[in-house]
């Protein structure tokens, strides 16, 4: 065999040995998630609603007295690190949710953004959207997208109802974000632990674009390069 042909083979024999090493290292990071734990006050009566009926439905609700299918409400709500409304705010839950079950269940669609508006997410929002069976003890709904400091970001909530009084309701959220970089990091929002010092952390690691296919392009290249060096 010529020695340009040897050569060749053998850089990309090796590529082929690394390139899979390499993709799995880029593949290492699984992205951060980050843990906020705080609560939203969904207020229907009195002189300071922050949730406002705008459409009546016309189908009476076999399990919610006084609610009809079809109902929707625009919401302010206010989010706080604990259940007390009178409790440091940390941000607003904005959007609507409607009464999306008719004669079994009591399920309510929900699509909010959650505006932060205190500590390193200052100005961050995050998108959520789902089914609220209000029947369960606990729900869980989707985290569709965000921005700031969540842009791009995936997730899930948990959504408990903490207390009732009437129509207006205390919920607990779980809030579980993921970003797939950046310096956002892992963080807690509770009654225990002051909401200024959130976030912060580590980056994940980023995959290539191309993947392994660039990869053993690449190698390939170089290998015809250095094949005809020896010519």
């Amino acid at each position: 065999m010529a020695p340009s042909i040897a050569a060749a083979v053998l850089l990309f024999l090796v590529a082929l040995t690394l390139s899979p090493a390499i993709v799995l290292a880029a593949d290492g990071g699984a992205g951060t998630t980050t843990h906020l734990h705080l609560f939203m006050h969904d207020i229907q009566t009195g002189s300071s609603a922050t949730a406002v009926q705008v459409i009546k439905g016309s189908v009476a609700s076999a399990a919610i007295p006084g609610m009809a299918f079809g109902d929707t409400f625009v919401i302010d709500d206010a989010l706080t690190e604990s259940s007390s409304p009178a409790s440091a705010a940390v941000g607003r839950a904005q959007g609507f949710y409607m009464m999306t079950s008719q004669a079994s269940g009591a399920t309510l669609t929900v699509c909010a953004n959650f505006l932060l508006t205190s500590g390193d997410y200052n100005g961050s929002t995050i998108a959520v959207m789902g089914p609220d069976d209000i029947a369960k003890d606990v729900r869980e709904l989707a985290v569709v997208g965000g921005t700031g400091r969540f842009r791009m970001a995936s997730g899930y909530v948990l959504w408990k109802t903490a207390s009732l009084n009437g129509p207006d309701a205390t919920i607990e959220l779980d809030v579980y974000v993921t970003t797939g970089g950046g310096s956002g990091g892992a963080a807690t929002i509770d009654s225990s632990t002051p909401v200024s010092p959130i976030g912060g952390g580590s980056s994940a690691a980023v995959r290539p674009v191309g993947g392994w296919v660039n990869s053993y392009l690449v190698a390939l290249l170089v290998a015809l390069v250095v094949g005809r060096s020896y010519v």
